[in-house]
């Protein structure tokens, strides 16, 4: 019996020991986090010198409108960016660089009223991410138990499921997640994720890499690739 005891003994010390593995292979010690979001500019040039206006281009070289090199460099940063001219909101997406110099769309903001990610992903606001797309794929799932219950500025109730819908250059390596968060930066006091610690890449938060049904779920749920039908009628109102 002792011989019998003591061979569950090293069996259970095994299964634990796989365990602890594959949560380590999913989870590591929890995602490093950081937020990006969708400035709105006020369209200004007198703002700056004339030596500091810079234009965004489009793919073909066109020039779609001027800014100053501080907005254009938050457009950049960003990604994507919402100009206000004298009310006249137009929508900017990065699309590639070209000769050296990025090159930006408008932007569709009946279909996708954020903005694109990757492949024209639509940006989900509090329920998408930015990935190492060499590590995950596009429609990737996390979930993030932090995030379960908290009320996000849209109103929403998180379900803690994220799927990833956009890459960044600085967004490399496992478990290195950038959260998009509409039009509120990581200062912004309403916006929960950032009081939640997501806005700063020194915490290390709990998550796990979700598969399967239960990944199609969370797609289906938030209308992936586009947006769930009332964050579109939202926005039309």
């Amino acid at each position: 019996m002792k011989i019998f005891s003591q061979i569950l003994a090293l069996l259970g010390a095994v299964l634990l020991l796989n365990a602890c593995a594959a949560s380590k292979s999913s989870e590591g010690s929890g995602l490093t986090p950081t937020i990006y979001y969708k400035p709105t500019i006020q369209l200004d040039k007198n703002k700056c010198s004339s030596a500091s206006l810079r234009d965004l281009l489009s793919p073909e070289g066109r020039v779609l409108t001027t800014l100053c090199d501080s907005d254009y460099a938050q457009c950049l940063l960003q990604g994507s960016c919402l100009i206000d001219d004298q009310g006249l909101l137009t929508s900017y997406n990065y699309h590639s660089t070209k000769d050296g110099l990025a090159r930006f769309i408008v932007t569709d903001t009946k279909a996708c009223p954020f903005g694109y990610g990757v492949s024209n992903a639509c940006l989900d606001p509090y329920f998408s991410a930015a990935a190492d797309l060499k590590i995950y794929k596009l429609g990737d799932v996390i979930y993030i138990p932090r995030l379960v219950g908290a009320k996000m500025p849209n109103g929403e109730v998180h379900d803690g499921y994220i799927v990833i819908r956009d890459a960044g250059g600085g967004v490399k390596g496992a478990g290195r997640f950038d959260f998009f968060t509409g039009y509120l930066d990581h200062r912004n006091k309403k916006n929960t994720m950032a009081r939640l610690g997501f806005g700063d890449p020194k915490n290390r938060i709990e998550y796990r890499v979700v598969r399967g049904e239960e990944a199609a779920r969370a797609r289906e749920r938030r209308g992936f690739p586009g947006l769930k039908k009332s964050i579109l009628e939202e926005q039309q109102e």
